[in-house]
Parts: structure tokens; sequence; C-alpha cells
């Protein structure tokens, strides 16, 4: 029982904590889950969205209710010419209740009004342009997420052979002691035996130092607790680390061509501005004329309203506009050249990518080869070191030269990764 409760005291701390098996595609949806600046982006969709609802309910009809309270101290006069009432002499006479009131209801509503539909479409095509926009910023952070998993592990490779190979030069130590002892070893050899020991030690802790920063920034760009175990179930070796999209569109160039629309569409709305806009107009409202405020007098209240059509018709536009109109002229050119060379730029950085993907399945070819071959050499040389037939120094000779093939293996394949995903990138399908 004693036993029982002293091995759940050890592991409890470590109970305590997360484990979290993730694959590649896994990590980089979880980034796009997790991230706060994901979340944040989306709020600029809401507000381009809130933008075209907006602008739609300009087609509906403003009515306005209005009041007016007057109180006449003094009255304006009206000129009444010689022989209007018998009078031989014009005169100037004024005319007007001391209370004047007035409350009414005002409708307008737009019949004919270009600028409307236009800045719909200007909305709509901001919305577009803004989740091209987000899609871009998860592009790139799945390019993080993506980078920093395969860091990490080219880094958990790296400090496994570190391991292995402080296990290995410490049997080499223990044998060279023990032969040293009987004296069937120099000095010398001990020694350097010793010393490869040491440094093999101090290369299996950097490795492990190195580990666990490259799991932290994994951390950190998938935004979860750092006391969180990853359990990385992908591997360098493993088929379906990345899949084979079929390409997309770069949002370089979709960006590029939405902001054309823009320059388009912004034009159009120029142009569309000397065009006459029509509205319809109606007014109702209730009216009382009396010396004092005594609004229960009911014969002194009289209702008027009228329906109308109100057309605006721009004249100076014509001259105004012309300067912007030039202005985006010049932008919609502008934007033609920079899409025609960020498409050569796609294009070259998708050459070059795939470039980068053939040389390196071939460097994954020919280390593996080496590697295989560095081995064979290995095993040999270290069955004729146990049986005494093979000096220290060759053999080490031998070790380090399996372990620069190790190396340059798993750096092989390491890099050949990072081009598929930068050759995704490239195409627009990561």
């Amino acid at each position: 029982m004693k036993k029982i409760l002293f091995i759940l005291f050890i592991t409890l701390p470590f109970l305590s904590y997360a484990q979290l098996p993730i694959s590649l595609q896994q990590a980089m949806d979880m980034s796009l889950k997790n991230r706060y600046d994901i979340h944040a982006n989306q709020y600029n969709i809401l507000i381009s969205g809130n933008e075209i609802s907006k602008n739609k309910k300009e087609w509906l009809p403003d009515i306005n209710g209005s009041g007016d309270i007057r109180y006449n101290i003094q009255f304006q006069a009206t000129y009444i010419p010689a022989g209007f009432g018998g009078s031989d002499k014009p005169s100037l006479l004024a005319l007007a209740p001391k209370n004047v009131t007035v409350f009414g209801l005002d409708l307008h509503q737009n019949i004919y009004n270009p600028g409307i539909s236009n800045d719909i479409k200007i909305a709509k095509n901001n919305l577009a342009l803004q989740q091209e926009k987000n899609r871009a910023d998860e592009i790139t952070i799945k390019t993080q997420v993506s980078e920093a998993y395969l860091n990490v592990l080219l880094k958990q490779l790296q400090y496994k052979i570190a391991t292995d190979d402080e296990n290995r030069y410490k049997e080499y130590f223990q044998l060279a002691e023990g032969k040293y002892n009987q004296g069937a070893l120099i000095e010398n050899d001990f020694l350097h035996a010793k010393l490869d020991y040491e440094n093999a030690r101090l290369q299996s802790t950097t490795a492990k130092q190195n580990n666990d920063l490259a799991i932290d920034n994994l951390k950190y760009q998938l935004n979860v607790p750092v006391n969180t175990i990853l359990l990385l179930t992908d591997s360098l070796n493993s088929q379906n680390v990345l899949n084979n999209p079929a390409p997309g569109e770069r949002t370089e160039i979709r960006q590029l061509m939405l902001e054309q629309q823009n320059n388009t569409l912004q034009l159009q709305k120029i142009r569309q501005s000397v065009l006459p806009t029509l509205a319809f107009t109606a007014n109702y409202s209730q009216q009382f004329l009396y010396d004092n405020f005594n609004y229960t007098k009911s014969e002194w209240w009289a209702p008027f309203s009228y329906v109308g059509l109100k057309l605006n018709v721009p004249i100076s536009a014509h001259f105004k506009n012309k300067s912007t109109i030039r202005e985006y002229q010049y932008r919609i050119s502008r934007t033609d050249w920079e899409l025609k060379q960020k498409t050569a730029d796609v294009e070259n950085d998708i050459r070059t990518a795939q470039t980068s993907l053939n040389n390196a399945l071939q460097n994954v070819e020919t280390t593996k080869r080496n590697y295989e071959l560095s081995n064979i050499i290995y095993r040999n040389q270290q069955q004729q070191f146990t049986a005494g037939s093979f000096e220290y120094s060759n053999l080490l000779d031998t070790e380090k030269s399996l372990a620069t093939a190790e190396q340059n293996y798993i750096r092989a394949v390491y890099d050949c990764l990072l081009a598929k995903i930068n050759l995704q990138k490239a195409q627009g399908n990561l």
C-alpha cells in the first residue's frame, strides 16, 4: 500500500499537466482557433459586413418629426399699396398672431440615386478584400506553425542523436578505462576517450536546451498554456506530414485584383456624381395660430400637407471632379503594373520553390545512402575495436563520419519538408 501511495505521489504532478497529442495539420487548425489576432480579425469582417447593411438602408424612407414654437414679440410689417382697402396712401400693416406653433412629419424617399447602388458595390468589394486579408494572415500563421512544428521534430531527433552519441562515448570510455587499467591502452588514448565523453555530454545538454526552446515556441504559436505537454504524432519521415492540394490563387494576386475593382468602382462613383437624383417628398403638419399658448382651443388648430418630387441636378461637379477622376485613372494604371509584377513574382516563387524541393528530394536520397553506408562501416570497425584489432583513434574517425552522415540525412529530410511548405505557400494552397 505504501508503495502505491509513493507512486501516486511521484506521478501526480505530471498527471496535472494536460497532454496534447497533435499532428501538424491539427496544429495549424488549432492555431487558427486559439490565436487572439485571428479572433480580432473576425471583427473586421463584421465591420465590413455592417457597412453593406448600412448602405442598403439608404433606400429606406427617411422620416423625421419636427416642432416649431414661435412667439412674436414684434410683428413683421407688410407693405400695403395705395388704393388697397379704400386707402389713398400706401402703408405698412402687421398681420400675424403672437403664437405660431407647427408640428409636422417629413418624408424623403430616394427614387433614383446611382450613388447608393455604387456604395453598396464598394462595401461588398471591401468585405471581399478584408476576407482576403484575413486569409493572408491565416497563411502566415500556418506557415509559422508549420516551421515551428518541423523545428521541434528536428530538435527532438538532434537531441536523440546527441543522447545516443553520449551513451556510445560512455561505452567507449568505460571500455577504454578497462583496457587502460589492464595496461592494454596508452594513457593518451584513455584521456582522449574521457574528453570525447565529456564533450558528448555537453552536446547532449545543449541539444536538450534547444529542444525545450523549440517546444516553447510551438506552444506560443498555438497559444496553449505553457504547462501543456505536446505529443507530436507526426515525424520527419511521416508520409502524411504534408498533403498535396491542388494549386490555388495567391492571396497577394487576389488582393490586388480586389483593389483594382475598388478603384474602378470609385471612378464609377465619381462619374455618377454628376447625374441627377430624384426623390419623393411629403409632409403632414398641424398648425396652431393664436394670441396665447392655450393649445386646448381646437378651433385654432389647422392641418396642412403636401407631396412632391425633388430633383437635384449637379452643375459644378463636372468641373470639380476632373482631378479626382484623373487620380483614380492613375490608380488603375498603377495597380495594373503592380498586378503584372506580382504575377511575375509569384511565377518566380513557384519555380524557385519547385526547384528547391527537387534539389531537397535528391539530397534526401544521397544523404540516406551515405548514412546507410556509414552504419555498415561503423558496425564492422566497432567489432574490430572490441576484438582489439582496431585503434580507438580510427574508430573515433568512423564515429564522427557516422554522426555527420546521420545529421546530414535528418537535416535533408527537414529541408525537404520546409521546401514543400514553401512550394504550397507559393502555389497559394497552404
